[in-house]
């Protein structure tokens, strides 16, 4: 009985440490609101000045919140699934908007060369301006080319301004410090689009073709069949689509974290 005591108190023990691990991982919501957050120290104090005076006149003029997350290890972690539960626990960006965007960094792959190192994460409320395939040409075309060279500080920078200016064309606002014209547009990468648009399209010819079989195959009832069991499919998908947007998170605004959230939106390398 005694050996089988030690056994649990063990196994509770190892639970416990195994996950404070990881629960250290990700850093405790700050006391005190800022837009970086350099933990790894990756930053020059001019880029973070710079920074900090493009992220305050975002919020003021649209209530967006872009934060700069650097962290020394983001251990066993995905840097996704780190970032998005950062980005939860924080609560980045409006609630009733979801408009935060989180641009994190792990040092220990960045100086390594890794995979993993750097995500940006967006909330549900701007994943029409910032899209997968927008956020990964965003650190391919500003953050990973000044990380080639070295420079850290400046690749995170520029990924800001780029940021920020998506943001800002979402917004229909002009900002002071960046030149939005010397970033990427929201909606010049179409990819997406075309190939959603080639789906429905094929969707659209497959379903004529099998309707036109079956017309030739059971003539008299075939058609009258298929369209009720076709009209019935897609009204309950169009009701599974309604749910996918949850709620914000915590309340808040303008000083503080808004209690925005994400549905894990965004891209990494």
């Amino acid at each position: 009985m005694i050996k089988y005591g030690k056994v649990f108190l063990l196994s509770i023990l190892f639970l416990l440490i195994f996950t404070e691990i990881f629960a250290a991982s990700i850093p405790p919501k700050p006391s005190q609101y800022d837009y970086v957050y350099d933990y790894a120290k990756l930053m020059n104090q001019s880029d973070i000045e710079t920074i900090r005076s493009i992220g305050k006149e975002i919020e003021d003029l649209s209530g967006a919140q872009i934060i700069v997350v650097t962290v020394n290890d983001i251990g066993n972690y995905q840097i996704s699934d780190y970032a998005l539960n950062l980005f939860r626990s924080w609560g980045i960006g409006q609630k009733d908007k979801n408009n935060g965007v989180l641009l994190l960094v792990d040092k220990k792959r960045l100086l390594k060369g890794l995979s993993g190192k750097v995500f940006i994460s967006v909330g549900y409320g701007l994943e029409g301006a910032i899209p997968d395939s927008v956020a990964g040409r965003v650190l391919d075309d500003y953050v990973l080319p000044k990380w080639d060279n070295k420079d850290y500080s400046g690749g995170i920078v520029d990924g800001y301004k780029a940021i920020a200016s998506l943001v800002a064309k979402e917004y229909n606002i002009d900002l002071k410090n960046v030149d939005t014209n010397e970033y990427p547009q929201p909606n010049t990468d179409n990819n997406d689009k075309v190939k959603g648009i080639i789906s429905v399209v094929i969707f659209i010819i497959l379903i004529l073709i099998f309707s036109s079989f079956r017309r030739n195959w059971w003539w008299g009832g075939g058609p009258g069949g298929f369209g009720g069991g076709f009209g019935g499919g897609f009204g309950g998908f169009g009701g599974s689509g309604g749910s996918g947007f949850g709620g914000g998170g915590f309340g808040g605004s303008g000083g503080s974290f808004g209690g925005g959230s994400t549905g894990g939106g965004g891209a990494g390398r």
